[in-house]
């Protein structure tokens, strides 16, 4: 199979690029800025192709002849209008797939997609999947959406406060539970999709970790890890504005951020269907904290 991925470099596409290497049998190509950042993997015969996922024209070029394309659209936080610039994206990735008539599309969207407004960035991955359906409906194609729980990794963003003042600051309510994720989690679910030749149509599959966190309750792991007293402090929302512009995030992206953490105790960034044993996945917050977060700290 000829394999079209995106975002070769990040948590993710990385995790999928090296499954489906150590599987073997199948001509990967790699969308990518920067071949060095790659070379891991073009030397055990993957294929870099160089450009920006923002020019249409490349990205149809890369994916020519792939018999299935790995989306993911990487955020861009100096856009004035993120979602705007999602579907802008999105109409790059839908064009390829009727272009170049990519028969299966495996699309990295998110947990609350399913909502067309009210969830800041993830509304913008509702008009993607949408965009991607219509693409693959017009080719005779089939699509996957993932939708993962909100990541593990996010947490890295609070290790200045964790170390500093052992605090976690989040716009949310310290009793909000929600559906957490490892990446690495994603990547091998994602890969196991890819490999997957039985499936057809338009598919959603949740990823949604091995269990729905209080924000209290993973301030209390991950201080536990790290020997010390940890909190989850909830700030109001234009302090969160403040931090994020301050961040060199602009206001409109910033706000459309904001809308995410405010879906959270709305009860938006739930999945449609109940969690079973399919969409749980293995990694806890517990080991995540012992193997990550605590060294980070270090």
């Amino acid at each position: 199979m000829k394999i079209a991925i995106t975002t070769p470099t990040g948590h993710i596409g990385s995790g999928l690029v090296q499954h489906l290497l150590d599987k073997g049998g199948h001509e990967l190509t790699l969308l990518c800025r920067d071949p060095e950042k790659v070379k891991q993997f073009t030397d055990k015969g993957a294929k870099a192709v160089q450009g920006d996922l923002s020019d249409g024209g490349y990205v149809t070029r890369a994916t020519e002849g792939a018999d299935l394309l790995f989306w993911l659209t990487p955020p861009k936080f100096d856009e004035p209008d993120f979602r705007a610039y999602q579907n802008r994206m999105g109409d790059i990735a839908a064009e390829a797939v009727r272009s170049d008539r990519i028969q299966r599309v495996v699309h990295l969207s998110s947990i609350g997609a399913q909502h067309a407004d009210g969830t800041g960035p993830i509304a913008g991955l509702h008009d993607i999947e949408q965009k991607l359906n219509a693409a693959a409906k017009d080719v005779g194609g089939s699509v996957t959406h993932l939708r993962p729980a909100s990541f593990f990794e996010n947490y890295f963003m609070s290790l200045e406060g964790i170390k500093t003042q052992g605090a976690i600051y989040m716009p949310v309510p310290g009793d909000a539970r929600m559906a957490m994720i490892a990446t690495r989690d994603i990547a091998a679910a994602a890969a196991e999709v890819v490999l997957d030749e039985s499936w057809s149509g338009v598919n959603v599959r949740d990823l949604l970790g091995p269990k729905d966190y209080s924000f209290d309750e993973v301030a209390k792991i991950i201080g536990e890890a790290a020997g010390k007293d940890i909190k989850h402090v909830q700030v109001p929302g234009e302090a969160t504005l403040q931090g994020m512009q301050q961040m060199g995030i602009n206001e409109n992206t910033a706000r459309t951020y904001l809308e995410m953490y405010e879906a959270v105790p709305k009860g938006l960034l739930k999945p449609e269907a109940a969690r079973n044993e399919k969409s749980t996945t293995p990694t806890t917050f517990e080991e995540f904290a012992r193997q990550a977060i605590v060294p980070a700290l270090q």
